[in-house]
């Protein structure tokens, strides 16, 4: 009698979840292959009453997940016709930020930078939404590119800013706004603060210039590395 295989890629283990009101049952083998959390929890010796995940009855309860982010999450891990997130405007911004959310908490690498990438051009104009999302999320590169476009903006710093911000925050970004990192020569419109002994530039200039560069100030500012 022919001995019957399991096919190493085409023979799926499904696993259910039950996040908020509603089941969610999928292949765990793409878990296991994308994140190191589903990995590592798949390996958790199984208890007497059956592996938690194995059907309806005894599904794992995600606490904390809302039901749309995990839905949006499965749409990019699990893509089909119709209902498959794309770089396209059916994918919202809110999605893209509740998959960012989800794959930075689970370790889903591939998934964060591809959320990362499809998200980009829809922060271009929403500087302060990218600089919350990069303290949210770690993300160095929209941190400064995001207090950059702040800094540079005509407008002072602004109640919307604090709230959102925080109070530390948004007083860090008022003294970058006041001071670039000093350079062997010295723009016109600039004078050096001799008060302050970390040599240190400050702009009088007309607000709005996007070309004064801010980088090095909001690196110091921020304690981040180059």
């Amino acid at each position: 009698m022919t001995t019957l295989k399991h096919h190493e890629q085409f023979y799926f283990t499904f696993v259910t979840f039950l996040v908020e009101d509603h089941l969610f049952r999928v292949p765990r083998d793409t878990l296991e292959s994308q994140s190191d959390v589903f990995r590592d929890l798949f390996l958790l010796p199984v208890q007497a009453d059956g592996a938690e995940g194995c059907s309806d009855t005894n599904p794992i309860v995600l606490e904390g997940v809302q039901r749309e982010e995990f839905q949006s999450l499965m749409k990019v891990l699990y893509p089909m016709p119709f209902t498959r997130l794309s770089p396209s405007p059916d994918a919202t911004l809110e999605e893209w930020i509740g998959i960012l959310k989800l794959s930075t908490m689970w370790s889903f690498t591939r998934v964060q930078e591809f959320a990362i990438e499809q998200m980009e051009p829809m922060l271009a104009m929403r500087p302060l939404d990218k600089v919350v999302l990069a303290q949210d999320y770690g993300i160095t590169e929209w941190l400064v590119s995001g207090l950059l476009q702040l800094a540079r903006r005509e407008e002072p710093v602004g109640l919307e800013d604090v709230q959102k911000l925080g109070l530390d925050t948004a007083l860090k970004l008022a003294d970058i706004r006041e001071s670039s990192q000093s350079t062997s020569t010295m723009p016109l419109g600039y004078y050096m603060n001799h008060l302050d002994r970390s040599n240190v530039v400050t702009a009088i200039g007309p607000r709005g210039s996007t070309s004064c560069d801010f980088t090095n100030r909001i690196r110091q500012v921020f304690n981040l590395q180059e």
